[in-house]
């Protein structure tokens, strides 16, 4: 079979590879971060990245309803 024109398995393979390696998307670390990361500005002036808002406040009121049913079953037989 002639094989002029065509690569083979191998150079294909290698090129997806180098592909999926660069792009942030299929890096399941960088993409978690960058999901929890804040829309409008994700870096701060120091460089480090800052957490959604939102993700922050969802997490406060979460504990304060944890702690509410902790004293109200737990602390509130007095």
């Amino acid at each position: 079979m002639n094989t002029h024109g065509y690569i083979s398995v191998e150079d294909a393979r290698e090129a997806l590879q180098q592909v999926y390696r660069n792009d942030s998307e299929s890096n399941l670390q960088t993409a978690i971060l960058e999901s929890l990361s804040d829309e409008l500005k994700p870096i701060d002036a120091r460089g480090r990245r800052r957490l959604n808002p939102q993700l922050v406040l969802s997490f406060l009121l979460l504990c304060a309803l944890a702690g509410v049913f902790v004293h109200f079953s737990v602390g509130g037989h007095r």
